[in-house]
């Protein structure tokens, strides 16, 4: 009996402070000899019995035992997986046709130097060697221009683009340094990604002087979520209530080019998608692009080109993914035939391939642990 009151005396002080706790105590201590009847039949209740497995540590949880031949036939069927879609992907970039890229920032008649408000238009041919079904994709591509920085990517107020009003000031704050116009306040939109817009514009044509235009649209070159949520109109003079929106800003919101610009770059060398060729096949021969140039790039060295993709189900071709793809299928295979020789020639112990041995072992080692903590008790 002085035993049995030791041992509920030493429960009562392990027991910890949270709901549940202590009955949980009492009810191992059943699995003893020396436990009352009583604490057997104790079971978690209160309060703190919805959450008693989480606070105990006891919550379900998987524990898979990789065997060998388990993990070779994981490799194998990856191995299987990325080395088609690698092969796909190498296929379908011979089909794909594209034009050479044209830069036209240095040609005499589209050089606009360091001066913003100057503009110049001229024509550049671009060469098509294959036909291109459409759709086709025309973009322009700039390079050591760094959309990346933290000072530009910051400058920018998504609620105004958005076109919420009213604004507070910590809304507006992130637009530094281009924030406060000395005569109409906060310039709309505000930000630097904004006032750097791209604004030189292109126009396909079949012929130098451009009688035939190709016929090309720029709808559908932004993310259906800019154009559904990020980039909206906001409210003008007349509206109810009234805003400081003019109707040039709106244009120029909720403009595709505008969204396409302000998707930001990773990258100093990008390509940003301009127009799209939906309805006609671009057949072998010369084009001409007419282009009224406004974006001077000159005082940081930068360029600007035009190129025209055929885009696949991956995007445009895109060697690296094929290569990619067959690369880590192929380091797949050669795992799986190291681990296949490792088991056959150096296999391990029977027991640890059998998951009920294994199971069986730590369920009396679990036991034993037990034990030896109730005796010392």
């Amino acid at each position: 009996m002085e035993h049995e009151e030791d041992v509920e005396a030493n429960a009562g002080k392990d027991a910890c402070c949270c709901p549940g706790c202590g009955p949980r105590k009492a009810r191992k201590k059943g699995k003893n000899k020396h436990a009352s009847q009583s604490d057997m039949q104790d079971e978690p209740h209160g309060p703190g019995t919805k959450c008693y497995k989480f606070r105990q540590q006891e919550l379900w949880a998987l524990t898979p035992i990789l065997s060998p031949k388990f993990v070779i036939a994981m490799y194998l069927v990856m191995a299987c997986v990325c080395i088609p879609i690698g092969a796909v992907i190498l296929a379908r970039n011979g089909t794909l046709a594209s034009t050479a890229q044209v830069r036209y920032d240095n040609i005499p008649e589209c050089d606009v130097g360091d001066v913003f408000s100057q503009t110049k238009t001229c024509t550049v041919e671009i060469t098509i060697e294959e036909d291109i079904e459409p759709p086709a994709y025309f973009y322009y591509r700039m390079s050591n221009y760094f959309q990346n920085v933290r000072t530009y990517t910051r400058s920018r107020s998504s609620p105004q683009l958005a076109g919420q009003w009213p604004l507070t000031t910590g809304q507006l704050d992130t637009c530094e340094p281009i924030l406060d116009n000395s005569t109409t306040g906060t310039p709309i939109p505000c930000g630097l990604t904004a006032w750097s817009v791209f604004n030189d514009t292109f126009v396909l044509c079949e012929d130098r002087e451009c009688n035939n235009p190709v016929p090309t649209t720029q709808e559908g070159i932004e993310w259906p979520t800019d154009s559904s949520t990020k980039f909206k109109a906001g409210p003008t003079a007349d509206s109810d209530p009234p805003g400081p929106w003019t109707d040039a800003d709106n244009d120029l919101i909720t403009s595709t080019p505008f969204m396409v610009w302000m998707r930001l770059a990773a990258f100093s060398e990008f390509n940003k998608l301009n127009l799209i060729v939906q309805n006609q096949t671009l057949t072998r021969g010369t084009y001409y692009v007419q282009i009224t140039n406004n974006y001077p790039v000159s005082s940081f060295d930068g360029t600007k080109s035009i190129i025209i993709f055929q885009v696949a189900w991956y995007g445009s071709a895109n060697s690296f993914l094929g290569i990619a793809y067959v690369t880590v299928g192929a380091l797949c295979v050669v795992l799986a035939v190291l681990f296949l020789l490792r088991v056959l020639f150096n296999p391990r112990r029977a027991a640890y391939d059998d998951p009920t041995v294994v199971l069986e072992r730590i369920n009396d080692l679990k036991m034993g642990r037990t034990d030896d903590t109730t005796e010392h008790t």
